[in-house]
């Protein structure tokens, strides 16, 4: 007899998997969610919202205005004898300009006016400026961006006459200078004066912001850490110009005038050849450094407000240079020859405190503009202006560094304050 066969109910398949809606991997991503789970006794964090980052570009053009050198710097020694300009009859004799043969009154340099720097203003650079950056979700920000204010020139010049003495302008300038004696010496001249100042500055910022500690509907604040890099270059040039002629004339009236028991000849004669004066100085200056603050930002996508504030200590790797040729007085050029040309270089590190802010707004209204609502990429923008003020507590200048000996100019350690002023207006993208 057969035995019989078991059903499957008794020996049936073991037990498949459970059922699954998705037989393969699923095609949705899972979205954002944050996870906090005990996994045999360790708490695990697991973060899985979306990371998107918001790219953001700008360019804009920027006018800037470098401070000027100051008002009242002297061009020359500040230490050597300065005569007032006279006003009255205090020389009513006649006597020459450079041999001084006026019986002993003392010599007639106050004729020739000593020259300040209150001729240049604050120099006024054109420019652009560029960024790139990202954010993400909770407001963290990271950028660099970078500008160059061109170079500027401002230039003063003052022309006498030809050698006809009554077009001699007689009261061109005079150049004070150190020669080792308490009263110091002046080289006068009467053909020309030129003075020039020029000035470039360029920069780079890389700058992180944090998330928000105070944040609101349309309103956050963040803290703000960077560091910065900014080159700056600045130039004097002094150039003077003098006939070489010696003449004779009346304190009492500034003109010329022929005095035969002085010079029978005639009342102008050559003393030495014509020569001109040069002197240039320049301070480079490379400053890089650390800078922390804050900024807040007011409004949305379509208009935004934001402002930052922020201070820093920054390493200034800075180099001084000085080129002079022929700064000799008339009277040893008689004697010696014209004077030596010299160039001279220093170079110093130090730190300096920098504090910087500003205020920018963005307007969303370049999509709406006739025509320009149909230029694609532009039509995207957003257009955005700003201002921005830099404040650097420590900077060499080119015409406070000058020590004007004679024949040969050097440098000094002199150091003031230095801003920058900039305007800004250009187009900003986010993508």
């Amino acid at each position: 007899m057969a035995e019989p066969m078991l059903g499957p109910g008794i020996y049936g398949s073991a037990e498949g998997p459970p059922p699954n809606a998705w037989p393969g991997v699923n095609p949705y991503p899972a979205g954002n969610y944050e996870r906090l789970a005990n996994e045999r006794g360790i708490w695990e964090y697991e973060d899985n919202r979306d990371q998107r980052r918001k790219y953001k570009f700008g360019i804009d053009y920027i006018q800037g205005w470098g401070v000027k050198p100051g008002p009242q710097v002297l061009i020359g020694d500040p230490n050597a004898y300065l005569r007032a300009y006279p006003t009255d009859d205090t020389f009513d004799i006649p006597f020459t300009r450079l041999t001084n043969l006026d019986y002993g009154s003392p010599q007639p340099y106050q004729w020739w006016p000593a020259r300040f720097t209150n001729w240049f203003g604050d120099l006024c650079m054109n420019g652009i400026r560029a960024n790139f950056g990202w954010e993400i979700y909770d407001h963290q920000e990271f950028q660099v961006s970078g500008f160059a204010l061109f170079e500027a020139t401002q230039q003063f010049t003052n022309y006498g006459g030809d050698n006809n003495p009554n077009d001699i302008d007689l009261n061109i300038f005079r150049l004070p200078l150190y020669d080792g004696t308490a009263e110091g010496t002046t080289i006068p001249y009467d053909s020309f004066l030129d003075l020039r100042y020029k000035q470039q500055v360029y920069g780079v910022d890389l700058d992180y912001w944090s998330s928000p500690f105070y944040d609101t509907k349309n309103f956050m604040l963040r803290m703000e850490l960077g560091v910065k890099y900014l080159y700056i270059r600045e130039q004097f040039r002094i150039q003077a110009g003098d006939s070489g002629l010696d003449y004779q004339y009346t304190a009492d009236d500034g003109t010329i005038t022929d005095v035969p028991d002085l010079f029978p000849d005639g009342a102008l004669f050559s003393y030495i050849d014509p020569f001109t004066t040069t002197i240039d100085s320049s301070v480079t200056s490379n400053l890089v450094g650390p800078m922390i603050g804050f900024r807040a930002d007011l409004g949305g996508d379509k208009f935004k407000i934001w402002g930052q504030c922020k201070f820093g200590a920054l390493a200034d790797m800075e180099t001084s240079t000085v080129f002079s040729q022929n700064v000799r007085p008339q009277v040893l050029q008689s004697i010696y020859g014209p004077g030596p040309t010299s160039s001279r270089t220093r170079s110093h590190t130090y730190i300096t405190p920098v504090f910087q802010t500003g205020i920018n707004g963005e307007f969303g209204f370049m999509s709406y503009l006739p025509i320009i609502k149909q230029i694609p990429i532009i039509n995207l923008s957003k257009f955005r202006l700003g201002y921005d003020y830099t404040l650097i507590g420590e900077l060499s200048r080119p015409a406070q560094v000058l020590q004007y000996n004679v024949d040969v100019i050097d440098l000094k350690t002199k150091r003031q304050n230095f801003s920058i002023k900039t305007l800004n207006f250009g187009l900003a993208w986010d993508f």
